[in-house]
């Protein structure tokens, strides 16, 4: 009776997934859409013009570049970091606590989840651990002590004579260093291992609950290194460019920070298709999802009989969606073939008219 039971409660939660599946098959629709209607850094600052061109790069309503050194006041957190050539710092803090940690396991033929309370290192400590196993066994977890930190400054490029001011609206940056820190850009003494700053070295070797770890990104540059600037300029100020407003400084030359936003932004368009193939394959799956289920209990070949259907389902939905994506980006060309398609028929239609008359 409780393997029906089961088999039941499985069939209802898959009858429910049909509805997600009826949202999901729409919105790959919209991801797909969005994947290549949006606007990219790489496509509004391309064919940018030098500063020293800049009237050609007004009359042809085109981005303008700089290319020179930064500069920024010393960017630091009082009591962790040295202020240094950071354009913006991150922090995140972990401790080490007690959480609890969900399970499974049959009791009388039926599956039923239960918590454990185990010790990690945890990005969130739960302080009531929400009245599970934590909670009744009483162990809880202290305060942290470490607070997260946030903070970033924006430089100036000078290139020649001029120093240039850059506006903080759309500013954006391609192929800069990361933050890298060691034990000597630290004001404290914090033990570091693996990229990890330890409040203390017993936290490090021997951690208790309570201990605190914490990371460091963000964006760094060097004074001495080429920068470039693109974007739109005022004067001596540059601000976003475009309709989609940007403004990108990136490490090297022109052509290289360009090169960086092609890759960048193709990547992103690469990630946003394979979203929507994962929506449009796994709303179909859910929407079959009674069928699939029903499948599953067919001895020998069910597991794998659904998984093969499902994976025929995300064949077709790469497929669908690289075809929809290639309509939408080059709908002219398709709108094109579609006319001359028309043509031809109407000359052949027109040529067979002539002959039957002859």
């Amino acid at each position: 009776m409780a393997e029906e039971e089961g088999a039941l409660s499985k069939l209802k939660n898959s009858v429910m997934g049909v509805l997600l599946g009826l949202v999901m098959i729409p919105g790959s629709f919209v991801v797909v859409y969005y994947a290549s209607q949006r606007l990219q850094a790489s496509e509004e600052l391309e064919g940018a013009y030098s500063i020293e061109q800049m009237d050609k790069a007004k009359s042809e309503k085109k981005a303008v570049y700089a290319t020179g050194t930064l500069k920024a006041a010393p960017l630091g957190e009082p009591g962790f970091v040295k202020p240094g050539n950071y354009l913006s710092l991150h922090k995140s803090v972990q401790m080490y606590a007690y959480k609890n940690v969900s399970k499974t396991r049959t009791v009388n033929d039926k599956k039923e989840t239960y918590y454990v309370c185990e010790k990690d290192w945890v990005s969130n400590p739960e302080t009531s651990a929400k009245g599970e196993d934590c909670a009744k066994r009483g162990m809880y977890n202290p305060g942290s002590s470490i607070a997260e930190f946030d903070s970033s400054v924006i430089p100036t490029l000078t290139a020649g004579s001029t120093t240039y001011t850059l506006s903080p609206k759309g500013l954006g940056y391609a192929d800069m260093p990361s933050v890298n820190l060691t034990e000597a850009d630290m004001e404290g003494n914090y033990a570091l291992s693996d990229g990890k700053f330890y409040e203390s070295a017993s936290c490090q070797s021997s951690p208790t609950v309570g201990c605190e770890r914490f990371t460091y990104s963000g964006t760094a540059y060097d004074p001495a290194g080429t920068y470039t600037v693109i974007g739109s300029v005022e004067g001596s100020t540059f601000s976003a460019f475009g309709e989609g407003e940007f403004l990108r400084v990136g490490a090297g030359k022109y052509e290289d920070v360009m090169g960086s936003l092609n890759s960048s932004d193709t990547t992103m368009t690469w990630v946003l298709w394979a979203i929507s193939v994962a929506l449009l394959g796994g709303g179909l799956s859910l929407l079959v999802g009674p069928l699939l289920t029903l499948i599953e209990f067919i001895p020998i070949i069910g597991d794998l009989g659904a998984g093969l259907i499902r994976f025929v389902f995300f064949v077709f939905a790469a497929v669908v969606m690289g075809i929809v994506f290639l309509l939408i980006e080059y709908w002219y060309l398709v709108l094109a073939l579609f006319v001359i398609a028309v043509i031809a028929i109407i000359f052949i239609a027109k040529g067979r008219k002539s002959k039957a008359a002859a």
